[in-house]
């Protein structure tokens, strides 16, 4: 018997009722690895974008207080609030991703990281 016929036929025994409820749930509760893996993706994406807003406010303030670098302070402002912008869209909160759309897929995702 292969994985998938096993699957199916799991979920044809929890449909019908014939196994108890304790096997049941803990079945149902069974989280997949591979939904572990994108979510410490996703954990380890958020703390680079952290790092990369600290590290671009710092540079900002000294390209200010220089005053020699006004343009390169603007640009690491820009910076800092697309680094945000994507530690937003990690967190996959419901009422960011009402507005955007987009940032559902990984497509959407893959290119705000790679403007960042």
């Amino acid at each position: 018997m292969s994985q998938n016929e096993h699957q199916i036929a799991v979920e044809d025994a929890l449909e019908g009722g014939q196994i108890d409820a304790e096997l049941r749930t803990k079945y149902l509760k069974r989280t997949d690895p591979f939904l572990v893996v994108c979510r410490c993706f996703s954990v380890v994406t958020i703390v680079s974008a952290l790092l990369c807003v600290a590290v671009n406010l710092l540079s900002a303030v000294q390209s200010f207080k220089n005053g020699e670098d006004v343009f390169d302070g603007i640009l690491r402002c820009y910076a800092v609030l697309i680094a945000l912008f994507v530690v937003v869209a990690e967190t996959e909160w419901e009422r960011i991703q009402k507005f955007w759309i987009i940032l559902e897929y990984w497509v959407g995702r893959g290119m705000l990281q790679i403007l960042c």
